[in-house]
């Protein structure tokens, strides 16, 4: 092949035989300063459509206009062809709409398909729990004891002073409303049940939804992205044992403990307000309590805390393991993992709710 160039307009020779297999292909910084491109097949022997698709893709995603010249009609009838071709091409994908039916099932594909690797990851997570439970020694318990302080300790201010605002402001609604009705005394064990089996386990659960599963889903992520787990999975080692059961321990063993410390947090509000509402003493609150307020209600409240921390471990690392490969998949199964942390809380608490007004504790 051979060039010339008249002012903005270069002009390829083509000679011989010209196939794709053969071909050198073109340069596009060689066409940019030029506004037009002759195709000269004057000496063309043979040419196959795979080199003619290549020249008019060439020159079509570089727009540059081009022009065929001393070409035999086959030729012509060739590169003719070839612009036809795309230009259907492009106007049927143009025209391409979605379908109702096909968009539901789609959308019932993948959330059976979420399904069945739900179980898969859940399936896994127990086959690690019972092989730790049985061999104690395979369990990371420096890895525990980082995810027990970052996960749950470090959370432990802002999950308290949650705690302490919402009860507070309940509690000034709640003894209001029981003024109304001459019942304000009885603000005392009403506010401390609702602290003590509600607001404390729930409020504390709704925080450490929002701030661990966010956090493990994207450290995670980002462990998939930097192909960590991969090097792992090489090297074999089991994904679950480092990677969720430390994570899900954590959860399950610290949120007893922080529901127990945030249930005097939402208590004490609770105290302050009827006291500054009800004009009763300190002495007279802790009495009403101790009479009408036993110790079921913080052990309820308690008992909800490992199922509360379980189901936020589980779908923050699930979602985590979803992540695939750029950095905005991180952002939405973040965003994705928090809802769904939210979302289970929020029913696992009704569920308990009805199973103990079942049998009445």
């Amino acid at each position: 092949m051979r060039t010339s160039v008249c002012a903005k307009v270069m002009t390829l020779h083509f000679e011989g035989v010209c196939d794709y297999d053969t071909f050198t292909p073109l340069n596009q910084k060689d066409f940019e300063q030029y506004e037009q491109v002759l195709l000269d097949c004057a000496k063309i022997e043979k040419m196959d459509f795979s080199f003619v698709v290549y020249l008019d893709s060439f020159f079509q995603e570089m727009q540059l206009p081009y022009e065929v010249v001393n070409a035999q009609e086959e030729f012509l009838e060739m590169f003719a062809l070839a612009t036809s071709q795309k230009a259907n091409l492009t106007q049927q994908t143009g025209v391409a709409k979605s379908n109702l039916v096909t968009e539901i099932g789609k959308k019932v594909y993948a959330t059976f398909d979420g399904f069945l690797n739900f179980l898969d990851f859940f399936g896994n997570l127990v086959s690690s729990l019972l092989m730790t439970l049985l061999h104690p020694s395979l369990l990371r318990f420096r890895a525990l004891l980082y995810h027990l302080n970052h996960s749950a300790f470090r959370a432990l201010p802002i999950g308290l002073s949650t705690c302490f605002i919402v009860s507070a402001a309940i509690s000034v609604q709640g003894v209001l409303q029981l003024q109304k009705m001459g019942a304000g005394i009885v603000s005392v064990e009403t506010m401390a049940k609702l602290a003590l089996r509600e607001m404390g386990p729930f409020i504390l659960a709704l925080v450490i939804a929002g701030r661990s599963a966010s956090s493990y889903t994207a450290q995670i992520g980002v462990m998939r992205i930097t192909e960590e787990l991969d090097a792992m999975k090489t090297m074999g080692f089991d994904w679950f044992r480092f990677i969720v059961l430390p994570r899900f321990l954590a959860l399950i063993i610290g949120m007893p403990l922080l529901v127990f410390v945030a249930d005097f947090a939402s208590l004490f509000a609770s105290a302050l307000v009827i006291m500054w509402q009800t004009g009763i003493t300190f002495s007279q609150y802790v009495e009403r309590f101790y009479e009408n307020v036993g110790m079921m209600h913080m052990w309820i409240g308690v008992i909800k805390a490992p199922f509360f921390g379980a189901a936020i471990a589980i779908v923050g690392c699930y979602r985590g393991f979803e992540i695939r490969g750029d950095t905005q998949s991180v952002g939405n199964y973040t965003t994705i993992s928090v809802v769904n942390a939210l979302f289970w809380i929020i029913a696992l608490n009704a569920l308990f709710s009805v199973i103990f007004t079942r049998f009445d504790v």
